[in-house]
């Protein structure tokens, strides 16, 4: 499990009112109507329907066999949806070369900080970090099926981080894998090391990189400020942090190149071909179970819920570049790129047009929930540390649980096309 699941049945809801996640269902949007019933349509949530690759399920669902509805109509849910696959696996393939892109432009800016250990190189070295973020974030609506991230998730953006398993921290001076001298900083030791024993030891991925770039978070109103000196060469634990930020960067650039080379597809004998060769609503469905788990659960619970209902810094997503509200931005831009068709380089059709073509009105239901859900991340107070500090029912906490309201809203709103498009959708508490 690369995420934190720990609390995640627990739910801040209104001023201070803790609800669980089971009773997520009760949140809907203004005006909804009952649950769309399918003829003929028969499955419950995690029972099998049509014949397909396993799935996972990824977290927030306890894994499907299927995502397809069985029907005794052949002609049930009889829509084409070839245009919507198609443009989904060559939008996958051009995100994740859009991360990949970006990710080496940011190992260019920490390579040349190490080469020259300065106020100056450092900065450019965290702002590279701050602006590949998003290319990636755009991506994570591609996760919680059987698709190839599940296979390299934990090593990419696994989170939260125990900073004393890989370095000093304040009261443990010689601690984490930099200071142990019996570990050989190599790809060997961080990856068999990555959630071996807890699941915040985290070794690798973008937070590692964030840790050894900003170091410990201790300021009220801004980042951790991690001195340029802690890389300057010459003592035994400063070159060890450098071998390991150096490689800690390259071993997310494999893993993402790896990424790219399964959905590539122009290739044969990677995921995109076998995607591509699922029955439409296997494939379809796995598109909305990535879109509505992120939204409903790893989002709306994961990383806002929980932290609000912990108020503590560590449970934020992104603490040591206080960059947390752009991971909730780009995290709901990923999810209406699917919805749109929409990606990088690529303009094709979208989840949208299946919906709209089954049920018109609740297409239109979803565009308004996206537009709700993004005005309230974007009316979030930011650094999100912050708002944690705030007391229950003050202005900026209403506001979090506000996004964590529209988040659920647009989740269940995701998850009634179910017998529309005659999917099996799995969000756990919906």
């Amino acid at each position: 499990m690369a995420e934190k699941s720990s609390l995640s049945s627990k739910l801040l809801l209104g001023a201070g009112t803790l609800v669980l996640v089971q009773a997520m269902h009760s949140v809907l949007p203004a005006g909804s109507g009952a649950p769309f019933t399918a003829p003929h349509a028969f499955a419950t949530e995690g029972e099998g329907g049509e014949g397909g690759e396993g799935g996972e399920g990824g977290e927030g669902g306890d894994g499907l066999s299927s995502y397809a509805l069985n029907s005794t109509d052949p002609n049930a849910f009889a829509y084409d949806a070839s245009a919507v696959i198609e443009t989904y696996v060559t939008g996958v393939y051009a995100s994740y070369q859009a991360a990949l892109a970006d990710a080496q432009k940011m190992q260019t800016a920490i390579d040349a900080f190490l080469a020259a250990p300065g106020d100056d190189t450092l900065a450019a070295a965290r702002a590279a970090w701050v602006a590949a973020r998003p290319a990636y974030l755009v991506t994570e609506t591609f996760r919680f099926y059987d698709g190839p991230i599940e296979e390299v998730e934990g090593f990419i953006n696994a989170w939260p981080l125990n900073e004393g398993f890989i370095d000093a921290t304040e009261g443990a001076p010689q601690g984490g894998i930099i200071h142990d001298a019996s570990a050989t900083i190599d790809e060997d030791t961080l990856r068999n090391r990555n959630q071996t024993s807890d699941e915040a030891d985290v070794s690798t991925g973008w937070h590692a990189i964030e840790f050894l770039l900003w170091g410990q978070d201790f300021s009220a109103t801004g980042p951790g400020n991690r001195p340029f000196t802690d890389y300057t060469a010459g003592t035994s634990a400063n070159d060890r942090r450098r071998a390991y930020l150096a490689l800690v960067t390259k071993l997310l650039i494999d893993d993402l190149t790896g990424l790219v080379a399964a959905w590539d597809p122009a290739a044969s004998g990677n995921h995109a071909e076998e995607f591509r060769a699922l029955p439409p609503r296997e494939a379809v469905g796995r598109i909305v179970n990535g879109m509505a788990v992120l939204a409903g659960f790893e989002t709306a619970s994961e990383r806002l819920a929980v932290a609000l209902e912990s108020g503590d810094q560590e449970d934020e997503h992104s603490c040591f570049s206080d960059t947390t509200k752009q991971d909730f931005v780009h995290d709901l831009q990923g999810i209406e790129n699917v919805w749109r068709g929409t990606y990088p380089g690529v303009s094709g059709t979208g989840l949208e047009a299946l919906v709209r073509g089954g049920d018109a009105a609740l297409a239109d239901r979803i565009n308004g929930l996206f537009a709700d859900a993004k005005a309230r991340i974007a009316d979030l107070d930011e650094p999100w540390d912050q708002v944690l500090a705030q007391a229950p029912g003050s202005p900026a906490r209403a506001e979090a649980e506000a996004a964590v309201s529209a988040l659920i809203a647009l989740a269940k709103a995701l998850k009634d096309t179910s017998p529309v498009l005659g999917v099996i959708v799995q969000v756990e508490g919906l």
